[in-house]
């Protein structure tokens, strides 16, 4: 070998092994990072369960079934170690547009290792171009203008979700020049007009566990009938009812990286009272809304409740919030939210139990009962028992209900089966509005 090809590879080499040696120094810091929050979680489990801390960690967590996610590559794993900080968000990348000019978006995964059922849909809004999906009234004439849209996609709406339009609002949103009420009690909004002549349908929670079962089915199909239809927001959620983490416990998996992707560990805010918890229940946020993906770990039990009980002091909620800014949401996330779920974090891959959203709707409904008779009861119990006293149990009953005969929003009481409400926009023959003409 030549001496001036030495002298420079002797160099190269050295720093070929600078750079290992760092890499490994950096491994064994990440180790150490790694056992360092483990022996604190094995400490937090064993004061809970009141076990030896002798006992090795991985029996600890895994007899306890605390054992947290390793990584989001699916499956279980009997190594005790926290997530891999190779793990990453499953995406796939795409490239979008036309006439030359292009962005490449991302695109989220499933991961298949985890059960489909292992989160639900706690809201969905899509959006489509009106001129793709062309609508006829009854007189067999094609809708022409807004109104008339509206009332035939009732009637489209209601064989996905099992009820339809019920009527216009006094104004637009979302810049939108119309807006209309979807179902009953704040369930969803349909806006139309402007908007590159668009439209736009939202379901929120509620709507949602009040929409007849299979929808999401239907959904699919028809989005994917839609040319160009498009998914702009959709939130997973998973209900642990009895849950044995807690927020805190979320937050030491936040500061052990296991909710870092790509690098980059993502914004964390808290909400609500972390110092002196008063019952009203906290919230853990990690991510960004702007960004298109915010997580939210919150008390649900005791968010229901507000402080007025305590019936589900240990109801955890994790849900995840998409939007497609800079990525594209695929129809599939109807049809396997769990595991779009599972794939959205390293920390969210192994943690969830199978869903039940009956057992959601009635939790919820209990809860919010009795939060209703603990406000009377704070508020005006004193009121009520005086009028009773006076007056009669039936007499103050019938004073005090009259001109409110009806079922306050807030109590959440709606499901499919108890829906019996069939007046909507598309039970009613219309005639078709005119066309305004433009001179």
């Amino acid at each position: 070998m030549a001496k001036e090809n030495f002298n420079t590879l002797v160099p190269f080499t050295q720093d070929l092994l600078n750079r290992k040696m760092f890499a490994a120094a950096l491994d064994a810091q990440k180790h150490n990072d790694r056992e360092n929050y483990m022996n604190s979680h094995v400490s937090c489990v064993s004061k809970k369960l009141a076990i030896d801390t002798a006992v090795p960690a991985q029996s600890i967590l895994k007899s306890a079934g605390l054992l947290p996610p390793f990584t989001n590559r699916g499956g279980k794993s009997d190594t005790p170690s926290l997530a891999s900080f190779e793990a990453l968000e499953k995406l796939d990348f795409i490239s979008l547009g036309r006439g030359g000019h292009f962005k490449t978006v991302a695109t989220p995964k499933p991961n298949q290792a985890a059960d489909m059922r292992y989160s639900f849909l706690d809201w969905v809004t899509f959006t489509f171009r009106v001129s793709n999906l062309p609508l006829q009234l009854d007189t067999g004439r094609y809708a022409q203008v807004d109104l008339d849209y509206v009332h035939s996609l009732s009637a489209l709406l209601y064989q996905v979700f099992g009820y339809g339009v019920v009527c216009q609002r006094a104004s637009g949103m979302n810049f939108y020049e119309s807006s209309f009420d979807l179902g009953y009690n704040g369930w969803g909004i349909v806006c139309i007009g402007g908007q590159n002549d668009t439209c736009s349908v939202t379901v929120k929670g509620q709507g949602l566990l009040a929409a007849k079962p299979g929808w999401e089915k239907r959904l699919f199909d028809l989005l994917n009938k839609i040319p160009q239809a498009q998914i702009t927001r959709v939130d997973l959620a998973s209900d642990n009812f009895d849950s044995k983490l807690t927020v805190d416990d979320y937050l030491k998996m936040y500061k052990a990286d296991m909710f870092t992707s790509r690098g980059r560990p993502p914004n964390v805010e808290q909400a609500g009272n972390w110092i002196k918890p008063n019952g009203k229940g906290r919230t853990l946020y990690i991510g960004n809304r702007k960004s298109g993906k915010l997580l939210r770990i919150y008390e649900k039990g005791l968010q229901l409740a507000n402080g007025f009980h305590e019936k589900y002091p240990r109801w955890l909620r994790v849900e995840l919030e998409l939007k497609n800014q800079d990525r594209v949401i695929p129809f599939e996330v109807l049809l396997r939210p769990g595991q779009y779920l599972a794939g959205a974090y390293p920390a969210l891959a192994d943690m969830h139990k199978v869903q039940d959203v009956i057992q959601t709707a009635k939790n919820t409904v209990q809860s919010t009962f009795e939060r209703s008779i603990a406000i009377t009861n704070h508020q005006f119990g004193k009121h009520i028992w005086t009028q009773v006293q006076i007056l009669g149990v039936e007499k103050t009953i019938e004073l005090l209900t009259k001109g409110k005969e009806e079922i306050p929003k807030s109590l959440n009481f709606d499901t499919f089966e108890q829906f019996t409400e069939q007046d909507f926009l598309h039970s009613h023959n219309i005639t078709p509005s005119a066309i305004p003409v433009h001179f």
